[in-house]
């Protein structure tokens, strides 16, 4: 007999990883019917789309009141389709403040409820806890201490090892290809993937590297994301004095080709980290958001290589300390030692190592398998 699933992914990383297991569902059992939430990635592994991630992504909490009426409009989606044809199983990938609420209505109308890549309550959001040892059959860790702490709390978890390791891919692009200098300084800047952090970080980051260029002869990457327009990007740039070239959704391209990493806090960290570069963390964020933050956070970092590493192995500028001036005086310092460079690369490796090996999705495909077959 077909089964039937739903999988839910609210945001650009999570439809990346959600269309990798996706796929290997598939090679394991072709039958399978998928519909869900998602972006262009499920959708081209074949999920039905029931619709799109477009207006879904959040950060900060004024952004999700912009968001409500489509969070609405894709609960209410679900609903009505998990009430016409229950799916034998829901996958929910990430996106926690959606996915638990959905977890809940779900587990009341006796749907399994798997969780691939869980909320990070170790550092933040440890209320969440009590909901998924409630909701959650069955949770895909992918970080190994999450499962012991899971686990702890008589969550059914199993660490698979880090899904950025099978999606971070091999890239064509050179310094020759995108016509740079094979010699000179290169200087990548990755300032989100989402709008609003776009627009709130890249002409810091630009203005920074302003003041590095004057200092240091350099070339500047940018990563566009194809979530963001690209109108948005050429009318930053068209405000900066330095040239740049721009690299669009190919991090491993525009990583490899880097020197130094200059980067928003998040997934972008542990990616730079698996290529081993050294990098400079920023956030900026609403004063509400950073002040919730201050407030809840159970780590002192918000760089994801600095939690987990549970040090301070990439330096961090956050909120006010985040100026121009202030950004590029920790840039060049950097730049001028190869002692702190190597130090952060040697912290980067032991982050790297924590990650796993690759093969997250294959494992935990496997794996819901078996659980869907008890």
């Amino acid at each position: 007999m077909t089964k039937n699933i739903l999988i839910v992914a609210g945001e650009v990383s999570g439809d990346i990883h959600a269309s990798h297991l996706v796929k290997n569902l598939k090679k394991l059992d072709p039958k399978i019917h998928f519909f869900g939430i998602g972006g262009k990635n499920l959708s081209g592994e074949g999920v039905e789309i029931l619709m799109s991630i477009e207006n879904l992504a959040i950060i900060g909490v004024w952004e999700i009141l912009s968001k409500i009426p489509h969070i609405r409009e894709a609960f209410a989606k679900i609903k009505k389709s998990v009430s016409k044809n229950p799916p034998d199983l829901a996958i929910l990938v990430d996106y926690p403040g959606f996915n638990l609420r959905l977890a809940r209505t779900l587990k009341k109308q006796g749907i399994p409820v798997v969780y691939y890549i869980t909320p990070q309550v170790w550092a933040w959001g440890a209320f969440r806890i009590g909901g998924i040892k409630k909701y959650v059959d069955k949770a895909f860790v992918i970080l190994p201490f999450e499962e012991e702490l899971f686990r702890r709390h008589g969550i059914d978890a199993t660490f698979i090892g880090h899904p950025l390791l099978e999606t971070l891919k091999e890239s064509s692009l050179n310094r020759s290809s995108m016509g740079l200098d094979e010699k000179k300084l290169t200087l990548a800047i990755l300032p989100g993937s989402r709008e609003r952090e776009v627009k709130c970080m890249l002409p810091i980051m630009l203005k920074a590297c302003e003041i590095v260029s004057q200092e240091k002869p350099a070339q500047f990457l940018l990563l566009r994301n194809s979530s963001v327009e690209d109108s948005l990007y050429d009318e930053l740039i068209a405000q900066s004095s330095i040239e740049i070239t721009s690299v669009k959704d190919d991090t491993r391209g525009c990583l490899a080709m880097s020197d130094f990493v200059f980067t928003s806090s998040g997934t972008a960290t542990l990616e730079t980290a698996i290529v081993e570069k050294p990098m400079l963390i920023i956030y900026k964020t609403s004063f509400l958001t950073a002040l919730l933050f201050k407030i809840f956070a159970r780590t002192p970092f918000i760089g994801l290589v600095n939690i987990i590493a549970k040090r301070r192995v990439s330096p961090e500028l956050l909120q006010y300390d985040a100026t121009p001036k202030r950004l590029a005086k920790e840039i060049l310092k950097i730049l001028s030692s190869k002692k702190e460079q190597e130090l952060q690369i040697e912290g980067l490796r032991e982050v790297k190592k924590i990650l796993g090996t690759p093969g997250a999705s294959e494992r935990a495909a496997r794996l819901i398998l078996e659980f869907i077959s008890r």
